[in-house]
């Protein structure tokens, strides 16, 4: 006889052979896209005011020898409340009693005035960079004194301007009851072991550091003349020591900088320059120091030692107090005042010239530590307790703007999207525990819809009527009847009554309860409770006896 011939299957039952029916997999693989949409949705939410980390940054999320993140965990240890700012100035900004900034050679305190015609409308200017020897015979330090450049350094009109953002932001609108504001000193590249540490610190450009402290004098912007020559007029009649660009269709101000900086360095030769390969002309050295107060510094009432710093970094300026100074008069930590009888700043301001005594760096030494918490302590407001420190990292360049996916993100209405997120969670399991894998098809055929309503109506009328519990005997007859039919006994041929042949039965086979005892205690009934006990059993002796022949 010939074999029927193979059926090929075709590439979808295959797939299916292997895979199974989709009715068993598929609720799993919804509940897994459904979870992971809820964990992407509560990553973005916790996530976008998240405090990042970065490498070679001179900021408290900076983990190099050039940040502040050290700092950031010697203030959280002595019980201060440190907060991380991102945000630029608005309604949900947090204040506190100290606020820090500290500045990175990127240009973030700086922007740029897009003007028309640069020989009409803006003042020329020029940059001059000046070097001096310093009085220590093993020293020599760099003096800058550099102005605002008006040259169209782009090439399509626009020049480089203090930011007024920012300058209002430490003149007049500060975060904290007393700003800190930390020079640039340091540019590094990634370690390759380590993308958060830095290689090759070199120092940056003393022009860089000057232009970048142009926004701790007022900025000033006023709407520009609609007639060109009165604009050209008024930048023209600009005070001595400032400068006035036009900037669209207003008219910027802001002083010229005349800081004067100067480092602990020696000029390198020729020879040293070529094995370097970094571009440096100077060497930073390395001294210890010790700096005295001044007599606008009698908050500090010992001298500050702070151990070796190299290169050491000192500003001037005719903005700046010197409060801290030197054995040759450097000074390192500078009140900032706003000359010409203008309006002082909102809150005191002070100027850390070299960032070693605050950066990671001092947690390489004790004596470091020390100086840099006295110094914290000094210019902070008086308080009993630890006070509140806000480091703002706006002013390097990763700031946040206010939407609403931030306001949602931060309390009070942060409630909003975590109780979607919880109703979206309840909704789902609610789902899936109703709908849920298929169910198997019944083996007998279901009962009518008319019949499941006769049953329920009946059920319903004898609990209302109480007579629940007189069903007993008669759910007794049912069972010894089904087990009397399964056996092959017709009812009203055998001499013996129905009940008595039940009896005989449950002896033969030695169930554990008496029928005859279970019908009595089934008449006997008082309580639903008790009807259930009673129909278990019946059940039960029914099983024993079925059981047995099969």
């Amino acid at each position: 006889m010939a074999k029927p011939a193979a059926v090929k299957k075709t590439l979808g039952q295959h797939i299916g052979a292997r895979i199974g029916k989709a009715s068993g997999w598929l609720p799993a693989v919804a509940a897994f896209l459904c979870l992971c949409l809820f964990a992407a949705a509560a990553i973005t939410l916790f996530d976008v005011n998240s405090v990042p980390k970065t490498g070679q940054k001179a900021n408290a999320t900076g983990l190099s020898a050039q940040g502040t993140a050290g700092l950031r965990r010697l203030l959280e240890a002595r019980g201060h409340e440190v907060i991380v700012n991102r945000m630029e100035d608005g309604p949900l900004i947090e204040h506190g009693d100290l606020e820090i900034i500290t500045l990175d050679d990127d240009g973030g305190t700086l922007t740029y005035a897009y003007h028309f015609d640069s020989d009409d409308t803006s003042s020329a200017s020029s940059a001059s960079v000046s070097s001096a020897d310093a009085a220590s015979e093993s020293a020599a330090s760099a003096s800058v004194s550099a102005s605002g450049d008006t040259d169209d350094e782009t090439g399509n009109g626009a020049t480089q301007i203090p930011d007024p953002r920012r300058s209002k932001h430490v003149l007049r609108q500060p975060l904290g009851k007393v700003v800190l504001v930390v020079a640039p000193k340091w540019n590094a590249g990634p370690d390759p072991r380590n993308r958060y540490w830095d290689r090759g610190p070199t120092l940056v450009a003393a022009a860089n550091v000057v232009d970048s402290l142009g926004f701790l004098s007022p900025v000033s912007e006023v709407p520009a003349p609609k007639d060109d020559k009165q604009a050209v007029a008024r930048i023209k009649a600009s005070p001595p020591g400032t400068q006035t660009v036009r900037n669209g269709d207003s008219l910027v101000t802001f002083d010229l900088a005349s800081y004067v900086l100067k480092r602990d360095t020696r000029a390198l030769s020729a020879a040293e320059m070529e094995a370097a390969a970094n571009g440096q002309k100077d060497l930073p050295l390395k001294h210890l120091w010790t700096f005295k107060p001044t007599a606008e510094g009698s908050a500090f009432a010992v001298p500050v030692s702070v151990g070796a710093i190299t290169g050491l970094q000192s500003i001037t300026g005719p903005n700046l107090k010197p409060l801290l100074i030197g054995p040759n008069g450097e000074a390192v930590l500078s009140r900032v005042i706003v000359t010409r009888g203008r309006a002082q700043p909102k809150a005191p301001i002070y100027l850390l010239s070299d960032p070693d005594l605050l950066n990671n760096q001092t947690l390489a030494d004790p004596q470091k530590v020390v100086a840099a918490l006295n110094l914290i302590d000094t210019i902070s407001p008086p308080a009993e307790k630890p006070g509140r420190v806000v480091f703002n990292l706006t002013f390097n360049g990763i700031s946040t703007d206010h939407d609403l996916l931030h306001a949602l993100s931060r309390p009070p209405f942060i409630a909003v999207p975590l109780c979607l997120l919880i109703a979206g969670l309840g909704l789902m399991w609610a789902a899936f525990s109703r709908f849920g894998p298929a169910r198997e098809a019944p083996v007998e055929p279901p009962l009518g819809r008319g019949v499941k309503i006769l049953a329920d109506n009946a059920a319903r009328l004898m609990a209302i009527t109480l007579k629940e519990v007189r069903l007993g005997p008669a759910y007794a007859d049912l069972v010894r009847d089904q087990v009397l039919k399964d056996k092959g006994y017709r009812l009203g041929v055998n001499a013996e009554s129905p009940d008595d042949l039940a009896e005989r039965l449950g002896q033969a086979q030695k169930t554990t309860d008496s029928f005859i005892d279970l019908k009595a205690r089934a008449a006997k009934v008082m309580t639903v409770h008790q009807l259930i006990d009673i129909t278990l059993k019946l059940h039960a002796w029914k099983t024993e006896i079925q059981r047995a022949h099969t």
